[in-house]
């Protein structure tokens, strides 16, 4: 998903002043499954994370109805926007504790799992959730990765799928998104995660998540002994196009009830078109699919902000990073 990444750029100037105060673990009992092929074995975690960033304070207020929530991406995508400088209140202390969803995979075969010795950490990126990195038979960069002769660390980042959902315009910000990451980073660090310790991590980000990943390069450059970024550019050129393709919608008004209970700071993208026209180019998707899941307001709107102030300020466009050693 091109279009996220690009409009998230904002997360990696943003997270340079975030700081991680405080985290601690707390790890239920695991669930074991495999992937959607059966190939490979996983486990998954809910896990406990205090964590502490230092967000933006942001006189936004929750929209109202849709007619506020699509006013809100008009005023903030036309040119020469001045409604973030006007609602930015400088930074704001936010700290909490998150219920953040994971799952560890690896070969089912255990005499290979034992040998591995670099697991792969996978951030997904905006309106997705950790199942894009194995969707269907066939279609499973996890089972790639695994067949490989790696193990995976999938996630579901806050404010989205099986993790917490907290207020969508104040704490679902990219210093909060980075500082989870790293927390996770150092758990799979610093203890054995189902009997098995790795001597590598190597980051993998897509969209969005490539700029979280970016994110806790630029801060926390001893986490990660590489990093692949996909779906990511350094050209921020079309982000307000691509935004305003996404028509979108309050996500507890979709058709489908699965979001009903999300505050109105939650946004989904509610047709088949609007899901088509940032992300695929027909013949080459199968029509009869959609995933789309809620991201909050500040993900969908603040990145493209500022990624035009980085880049207005600069002369140049964000940089990319390709490797943390």
């Amino acid at each position: 998903m091109l279009f996220v990444s690009l409009g998230a750029f904002a997360l990696a100037t943003i997270v340079v002043n975030g700081g991680l105060l405080q985290h601690n673990w707390k790890i239920n009992t695991g669930n074991t499954n495999s992937t959607v092929s059966g190939k490979s074995t996983c486990v998954a975690h809910n896990l406990t994370v205090a964590a502490t960033s230092d967000n933006f304070k942001l006189l936004f207020p929750e929209p109202a109805n849709q007619v506020a929530a699509t006013e809100s991406v008009v005023e903030l995508l036309q040119t020469n926007s001045s409604s973030f400088a006007r609602a930015n209140a400088g930074q704001k202390i936010i700290t909490g504790n998150y219920n953040i969803y994971g799952q560890f995979c690896f070969s089912s075969d255990s005499e290979a799992a034992k040998h591995v010795q670099t697991i792969q950490f996978l951030t997904h990126g905006d309106t997705l959730d950790s199942t894009y990195w194995d969707i269907a038979p066939g279609y499973s960069y996890i089972d790639a990765a695994i067949g490989a002769g790696y193990a995976t660390f999938s996630y579901d980042r806050i404010g989205v799928g099986k993790s917490d959902h907290p207020d969508p315009i104040q704490i679902v910000q990219g210093p909060l998104q980075v500082e989870i990451a790293h927390a996770l980073v150092t758990l799979i660090r610093s203890t054995q995660i189902e009997k098995q310790s790795f001597k590598n991590v190597v980051g993998v980000g897509h969209s969005a998540g490539s700029t979280v990943t970016q994110g806790v390069t630029t801060k926390y450059p001893q986490d990660f002994d590489a990093v692949i970024l996909t779906g990511t550019s350094i050209s921020a050129n079309y982000v307000t196009a691509a935004l305003a393709s996404f028509d979108l919608t309050i996500a507890n008004t979709d058709a489908s009830g699965r979001f009903a209970g999300l505050s109105n700071g939650y946004l989904v993208q509610p047709i088949q078109q609007s899901i088509q026209f940032p992300y695929y180019r027909f013949p080459n998707f199968d029509p009869k699919s959609k995933f789309s899941l809620p991201l909050s307001l500040t993900s969908a709107l603040l990145s493209s902000i500022q990624t035009s102030r980085w880049e207005s300020q600069t002369n140049k466009p964000r940089p990319s990073v390709s490797s943390s050693r």
